[in-house]
Parts: C-alpha cells; structure tokens; sequence
C-alpha cells in the first residue's frame, strides 16, 4: 500500500491543484477543453513517439500475452457497451466512455514503476506488451468506435468511420511511427529527443490537471455513482487477465505482470478522450477518481494475491 501511496501522490497532488485553482477562479470552465486539446493533439503523441521508439519491441514480443491482455480488452469492452447500452440507457459515443474505463488503466503513469518495482529488470517485456495493448489498440479503437457511433449512416461509411477513427488519430498515428523507428533500429537524434521528453512530459500533468478543473465542478455526492463502474475496473479485468493467461498457459512470470497491468485504477487518457468528443467526461473523471482512491487497498491485494 506504502508503495502504491509514493507513486500515485503526484497524480493526487496535481488533481487537488487543479481543484483548489478552479474554486479559486483562476481557470474558466472552458479551460478544461484547451488543456485537453493540447494534451490529445500535441503532448500526447510526443510522449508516444518517443516511448515507442525506445522499445525493443522486435526482441521483447511475446504474442501469446499480448494477444491474451487483447483478447481480455475486447470482449470487456463489449460487456460494457452492452451494460451501458441497455442497463444505463447511454447514447452509444457514452457507452464507449463507460466501456473504456473497464479496460483502460493508468499504465503509463502508475503501472509502469509498479511493475518495475515488483518484477525488477525482467519488466522490460510486460511493460512494453502492456504499452502496445494500451495504446496501439484500446485508446484507438475507443475513439473509432466513438467517431463510428456518431449520427446514422450506411453499413460502408460506418465503417469507414471506424477505420478512419481507430487509424487517422494522434495516438496511433505517434505509434505507428515510434513502432517504424523500433523496427527500423533508428535512434532518435539528441535534439529530437529532448524536444520529445520535455513536451510529452506535459502530457500527464496538463491532462491530470484539467481532470481536478472538471471534478471541482461535479457535485462530490454524485462520486458515488460511478463507484461500480471502478470496483468493475479494479476487480474484473485482472480476474479475466489473469484466467485468461493462465488458460494460454503462460509462465506464472507473465501471469503475475498481465495483473499488475490491469490492476491499475482508470486512465486519465479515459477523461481525456470523453472531454474532446463530448461522452459523458465528469462521470468518467470521477471513475478515475475513486478508483485511484480505492486501487491503494485493490492493486496491494492483487500483487500478493498473484505472489501467493
């Protein structure tokens, strides 16, 4: 718990400035979309870039977990549009928000020192798998299946605008070319480097700073709605990651790294993505709220648990 606590402190820390700088009135509530375009648009795909580039992935892939933690994202993703849809009576853009928060976690800024700090030099690998399966298709495929489900239209043009949403967006757009850097064994020039670190370092805070903006304007009892929908998080996808992995016969080395990686609270990328396209973004930023909160009893737990 001690150790979940030192990590997360700084994700707490930036939300309760962004909170008291709301209340404060120093920020207009239309400041929340400006920090999370610059976030989406610029911050975001740098940091990618630059993380993908410096992956080895040729040398760490390992297709049955990727394809197990993949296998797990999708068929989660489809049991909460299906309960958003028909339990909740969402809009469906609404329900892929809701969906997204079972299956998107706070990897990047939470799960990667988690996992180093449990695994050692052997995280190398689940880290890298976990980053791709985040990345490469959980935050794409939310935007197209969001980008598809706006208005009506033939069979062909739905299609063609989920294609085109999970494709044509900044996120995968950044992987795809840190990928071809990977593959390619191109290092990035030093001062493409620095540029990359020091913008996509602004990624998280810009993006965690506008979710305490968003929360200081949500009444604090409606937090308990979204309690489920953090508990489902918490407690199901490492349940289906770990069955799932066991039942590829995994080693128990790659079993215990796909539960740290889904034990993880919800994304704030998750916020993000529901703010720019207008799916519901402060039931979503208090998912991630309580389940950061709850996750510093739940992620201990499912460490010594699959330790054990």
């Amino acid at each position: 718990m001690l150790q979940f606590l030192a990590t997360s402190s700084p994700f707490f820390a930036v939300i309760a400035v962004g909170v008291w700088a709301a209340r404060r009135g120093l920020f207009a509530p239309e400041s929340v979309k400006v920090l999370n375009t610059f976030a989406f648009m610029i911050a975001t795909p740098a940091m990618v870039v630059r993380v993908m580039a410096r992956q080895p992935i040729a040398e760490l892939w390992n297709p049955a977990y990727i394809g197990g933690l993949a296998m797990v994202a999708l068929a989660l993703l489809t049991l909460g549009l299906l309960a958003a849809r028909r339990v909740a009576r969402l809009p469906f853009p609404d329900s892929v928000s809701r969906a997204q928060c079972l299956i998107g976690g706070n990897f990047a800024f939470l799960g990667i020192p988690l996992t180093v700090a449990f695994l050692g030099e052997r995280a190398a690998a689940p880290v890298a798998m976990g980053l791709i399966c985040d990345t490469a298709l959980v935050v794409p495929l939310c935007i197209g299946l969001i980008e598809a489900g706006r208005g009506v239209g033939a069979p062909g043009a739905i299609a063609w605008r989920l294609a085109k949403g999970t494709v044509l967006n900044p996120f995968m757009l950044s992987i795809m070319a840190g990928a071809a850097l990977s593959l390619a064994g191109v290092a990035l020039p030093e001062p493409a480097d620095r540029f990359l670190a020091f913008l996509g370092g602004a990624a998280a805070p810009a993006g965690v700073f506008a979710l305490g903006l968003a929360l200081a304007q949500w009444v604090r009892p409606d937090l308990w709605r979204v309690v489920p929908l953090a508990l489902a998080k918490l407690t199901l996808h490492p349940l289906a990651v770990f069955l799932a992995l066991r039942t590829l016969g995994l080693d128990p080395f790659w079993v215990k790294a796909g539960v740290l990686y889904a034990a993880v609270p919800v994304a704030a990328n998750a916020f993000v993505i529901a703010e720019r396209y207008g799916t519901g973004d402060r039931p979503v930023a208090g998912a991630i709220l309580v389940s950061t909160v709850l996750a510093t009893l739940t992620f201990p737990l499912a460490a010594w648990l699959v330790s054990g």
